[in-house]
């Protein structure tokens, strides 16, 4: 899945919270797609490789290529929140591990995020 931004100018602070990392008409691939029962959606984008890949509001983009990663597999949990990413991003405490710059996570991302980057050329 790939999208493009189209800029955080006139949106309210929590809809623009990190875009000013990103370049406006810039396509991206979607790493990880979560969205809440009751509250915003977001895309998780690497736009920087060696950086921790935000969360940024769904509201900043507008889809430019729909077809979805085999890769991914589809998780919900019981507060309504529904994520779509590869499995092994799916297991509790990996994004932890990954922040605490554990090296198996790290591998475990950059293999995820590189199955993602194939799909989606």
């Amino acid at each position: 899945m790939k999208v493009r931004f189209t800029g955080a100018e006139g949106r309210e602070q929590s809809v623009r919270q990190g875009a000013h990392s990103l370049r406006e008409g810039r396509v991206y691939v979607v790493l990880e797609v979560y969205c809440q029962a009751a509250g915003p959606n977001y895309f998780r984008i690497e736009y920087r490789s060696g950086e921790t890949p935000p969360l940024f509001d769904a509201r900043l983009f507008e889809v430019v290529d729909p077809r979805l990663s085999p890769s991914w597999t589809v998780s919900s949990k019981g507060d309504g929140v529904l994520t779509m990413a590869p499995a092994a991003w799916q297991v509790p405490g990996f994004w932890e591990e990954f922040m605490e710059h554990s090296s198996r996570a790290i591998e475990i991302y950059e293999l995820g995020r590189d199955a993602l980057m194939v799909d989606s050329e």
